[in-house]
């Protein structure tokens, strides 16, 4: 079985990005022979995936004659430097399509895969179906592409039209596989809820001396559909702000973040910006951390919500819709998790002015009780956890992707 894993952008940065990295690693250890097709400026043409063979990576490259933009991003604000699918003109689109289709035919002939993994539901699997009409396309949905049917219109009906030819769509949970069965009107037994996964030999617990502060940590994009800006006031309205102290880990672009990377000045809590870490740094840090918070408006099934209940973490998120179904209720019953209601929003990750202070305030009060949980010692037993976990790391998701090879 030879498998070509598809991403239209950066291995490694994103979600989708560790997707791909942790689904090649897995299929390595089965003795599957596998090669890469991705998004990459031409200066920065590492394809960040361990023991991929060069000669079977098959790089877009962006920032060139041909390609004369950055990347483009699923997301409007990616960690670096990137092009919005809303500013694609048609210009753009013709230069897009021919220089992904010219490399799918590369990866095509040369490796001649049995089956492609195709990150989004968007349109490289739609690129990769107008060539190749009888190769299997199992599609993984991130909940990103799913957004962006509303955000980038002109090319929606494109994706609409054609990415209905996929063979089977994978969806991160329940609520979206309904989404994806009403935006594409497909059957069914198209749509498999794959759920998502961690690497358990990266992100565990350990025996730890007590924080002399509690250790609060966030991990994302810095922008305001991750929520950022609500979290530095909530952290800074915390009665308890004096004992804790807030890293930032992750990256962003443009003017948005830069605004929110300014206003951490003004606080009067301890809060740090570490910027970009890397997986193997991340893993560390997060087996420190007392408490992890995302308080984002919108994901797909965010990884590292897993990744830091994996590692002792007690974390506090937005009540994200599919998340509850696919971690059960038994996180809840054992207090490793709190859920803060999501604003209503507009235009799909924008909560209304109006609910914000609301939301702020309730997510003041989780901070508030889950550090005087720590500050007590309150723990939850980790051991329970772990066995929750058991059936939600990436080998668990390889193996429910494999029954559709």
């Amino acid at each position: 079985m030879r498998i070509l894993h598809a991403l239209a952008q950066r291995p490694g940065r994103t979600g989708s990005g560790v997707f791909l990295q942790q689904l090649f690693k897995i299929g390595l250890e089965k003795g599957f022979e596998q090669a890469v097709l991705a998004g990459v400026p031409i200066n920065e043409q590492e394809p960040d995936i361990d023991n991929l063979d060069l000669n079977n990576f098959y790089p877009v490259l962006f920032e060139t004659y041909e390609l004369n933009f950055p990347v483009v991003g699923m997301s409007d604000v990616m960690p670096y430097k990137s092009t919005k699918y809303s500013e694609i003109d048609k210009e753009m689109y013709d230069a897009y399509e021919k220089a992904f289709k010219k490399v799918i035919k590369e990866a095509v002939e040369k490796f001649k895969p049995d089956i492609v993994i195709c990150n989004h539901i968007w349109l490289l699997s739609t690129f990769i179906k107008d060539l190749y009409p009888n190769l299997k396309v199992l599609t993984l949905c991130h909940g990103t592409d799913l957004r962006q049917l509303e955000l980038a219109k002109n090319l929606a009906s494109i994706v609409k039209q054609k990415a209905i030819r996929c063979e089977y769509f994978f969806a991160l949970n329940s609520v979206q596989a309904q989404k994806i069965k009403k935006e594409f009107n497909v059957d069914d037994k198209q749509v498999v809820v794959s759920g998502s996964g961690y690497n358990p030999d990266m992100f565990f617990p350990i025996k730890r001396e007590k924080n002399e502060k509690v250790k609060v940590v966030y991990v994302g994009k810095m922008s305001n559909a991750k929520g950022v800006p609500q979290l530095l006031n909530a952290f800074n309205a915390s009665k308890n702000h004096k004992n804790m102290q807030l890293s930032l880990i992750g990256s962003g672009s443009g003017a948005e973040s830069e605004k929110i990377l300014e206003s951490i000045n003004d606080r009067k809590s301890e809060i740090n910006y570490l910027g970009r870490v890397e997986q193997d740094e991340l893993e560390k840090f997060l087996r420190t951390c007392d408490i992890f918070i995302l308080p984002s408006f919108y994901e797909g099934l965010p990884l590292v919500v897993i990744e830091a209940l994996a590692s002792g973490a007690k974390v506090i998120c937005t009540d994200l819709p599919g998340l509850d179904d696919f971690l059960g209720e038994e996180f809840k019953k054992l207090d490793a998790i709190r859920y803060v209601k999501m604003p209503r929003l507009k235009n799909i990750d924008t909560p209304y002015e109006e609910d914000i202070e609301a939301f702020e305030e309730e997510l003041t009060k989780k901070i508030d009780e889950v550090s005087l949980e720590v500050l007590s010692n309150n723990e939850y037993k980790i051991d329970e956890v772990m066995k929750l976990l058991e059936d939600k790391s990436w080998n668990g998701l390889f193996n429910r992707l494999e029954k559709y090879f």
